[in-house]
C-alpha cells in the first residue's frame, strides 16, 4: 500500500512537471489601474450609459419553470439559463422569451448529469459544455444533441466554474489541500480532461481557497473577446488567453489582506461562511468584484465593502479618458420617472450589445405597484404584459436588456 501511495505522488509530480505553469502575472504590458479610494458620488443615471431598455418576458409553463437563476448567457438570439438548485436544469429560450428546449437531463446515463454547477459556450462551433458535480464536463450541441463527456483530471481538486475561449477550455478550481503554490486556474484538454496548463497561484487570492457560494461565476464577460476573471480577494481583474494577463489593477487601502484571511480561517468551531460574515460585518473591507459589464466606452462593476446586503459600491470606468466614478448606485431613469435608489439594476450578464438584469417573481408586485402609481416611463415596451405579472402565481423571471449607446 505504501508503494502505491509513493507511486501516486511521483506520478502527480511528473504530471505537473509536464504541464506548463504560469507562476507570475506579467506586469510589463498595458493595463488599466482603478483607485477604489476616491470620492464617492450618490449615483449615475443609466441613460448616460445606455440608450434604451427592453423587457424580455420569459415564457412560463411546466416544462421550463425556473426557480432561481444560477447563471445565464445570451448568444446568437438564444438565452441560456441555468437553475442549478431548484429546477436543476439548463433552459434555452429565444431572444423574445419563448422556451425552445432543455440541454441534457438529470440521471446517470450518457448525456445526463447529477449536479449542474456551471456552463460555458463555444460560440465559434456551436457547442455548450456543462459542469457536473465539479468532476465531469458534458458536451452538447446548441440544439441539445449530446456529444460526449470527460472527467477532469486535476489531482485532488474540484472544478467550480468553466470557460471556453478560442478552442481552449479553462477551469476555475479548488484544491482539496490548499498551498501557496497551488493554482486557481487550469486549461483542461477538452478531449480527455487532463491539465495542460495552470495559472494564478493562490497568493493572488491572499491564500483563500475555501468553498464559498457568491451566487456568481468568477469568469466575466463570458462571450466577449477575451473573457475576464477575478476571484473573491484578488486585486487584479485578468484577461483569459494563452497567457493570463492583467486587465485592471485595483488599488485600495481597504482590501481584505492575507493577514485578514489567516485571522478568518483561525476562528474555531464555525463554518467558513459564518467566519467570513462575522469578520466582514465588523469591518468595511473590499472584496468580491461582481456584476461586471463592459462596452467599447466603459466598464461597470460592483465591489463589496463589508458584509450586509447594501454594503457595496458601483464603479464606472471611462476607457478613453481613464476616469473613474464610484457611486452608491446606478439610477434607473430608463424605467423610472424619478430616482428610485437603483431599483432593479442587478446586472448578471453583458455582451457586445448591452447588459442584462433580472426581475424575479418575488418583485412583481412591487414593480406592478410602481406602474399603477404612474412611476414608470410611459414608452417602455410590453407594459400591458408587465401589468399582468403576479408573484402569487408560478412565473418565470423577466429579463431587462439595456442596450449600449
Amino acid at each position: 500500500m505504501q508503494k502505491k501511495v509513493i507511486l501516486f505522488h511521483l506520478l502527480s509530480i511528473f504530471f505537473f512537471s509536464c504541464s506548463a505553469q504560469q507562476k507570475e502575472l506579467s506586469l510589463s504590458g498595458n493595463y488599466y489601474t482603478i483607485n477604489l479610494d476616491g470620492k464617492k458620488e450618490p449615483f449615475v443615471p443609466l441613460s448616460s450609459l445606455f440608450k434604451s431598455v427592453r423587457p424580455i418576458i420569459l415564457e412560463t409553463k411546466k416544462d421550463c419553470l425556473i426557480g432561481r437563476i444560477t447563471e445565464f448567457q445570451v448568444f446568437n438570439e438564444r438565452i441560456f439559463i441555468l437553475d442549478a438548485r431548484i429546477a436543476k436544469s439548463l433552459f434555452v429560450f429565444d431572444i423574445d422569451g419563448n422556451f425552445t428546449h432543455k440541454i441534457g437531463r438529470l440521471g446517470k446515463g450518457p448525456g445526463e448529469y447529477l449536479q449542474l454547477m456551471d456552463f460555458t459556450l463555444d460560440i465559434e462551433n456551436g457547442f455548450i459544455f456543462l459542469l457536473d458535480n465539479g468532476a465531469f464536463i458534458h458536451k452538447y450541441k446548441f440544439d441539445g444533441t449530446y456529444v460526449n463527456s470527460i472527467k477532469q483530471q486535476a489531482p485532488r481538486s474540484s472544478v467550480s466554474f468553466i470557460q471556453f475561449y478560442k478552442g481552449k477550455l479553462y477551469a476555475s478550481v479548488k484544491a482539496w489541500e490548499p498551498a501557496p503554490d497551488k493554482c486557481m486556474l487550469f486549461e483542461i484538454d477538452q478531449n480527455n480532461g487532463k491539465v495542460l496548463s495552470s495559472f494564478l497561484p493562490l497568493k493572488y487570492n491572499k491564500g483563500w481557497d475555501e468553498a464559498f457560494d457568491t451566487g456568481h461565476s468568477f469568469f466575466m464577460s463570458r462571450t466577449n473577446s477575451p473573457p475576464r476573471y477575478n476571484q473573491l480577494f484578488m486585486e487584479y481583474i485578468v484577461s483569459i488567453g494563452d497567457t493570463i494577463t492583467p486587465y485592471i489593477e485595483l488599488k485600495s487601502k481597504n482590501f481584505v489582506t492575507k493577514s485578514d484571511i489567516e485571522n478568518i480561517l483561525q476562528q474555531a468551531d464555525e463554518s467558513v461562511p459564518r467566519k467570513l460574515s462575522r469578520y466582514l460585518r465588523e469591518r468595511s473591507m473590499i472584496w468580491d468584484m461582481n456584476s461586471f459589464v463592459e462596452s467599447n466606452d466603459f466598464i461597470i462593476f460592483r465591489y463589496n465593502s463589508g458584509w450586509n446586503w447594501n454594503d457595496f459600491f458601483t464603479v464606472i470606468f471611462y476607457k478613453a479618458i481613464e476616469s473613474v466614478k464610484i457611486v452608491n448606485y446606478l439610477s434607473n431613469d430608463l424605467i423610472y420617472k424619478q430616482d428610485k435608489n437603483g431599483m432593479f439594476v442587478n446586472f448578471r450578464f453583458s455582451d457586445t450589445k448591452g447588459a442584462y438584469s433580472i426581475l424575479v417573481a418575488e418583485e412583481y408586485n412591487l414593480f406592478r405597484a410602481s406602474m399603477n402609481n404612474d412611476e414608470i416611463v410611459p414608452d417602455i415596451e410590453k407594459i400591458d404584459k408587465l401589468l399582468k405579472l403576479n408573484e402569487k402565481e408560478e412565473s418565470n423571471p423577466v429579463i431587462f436588456f439595456y442596450e449600449f449607446k
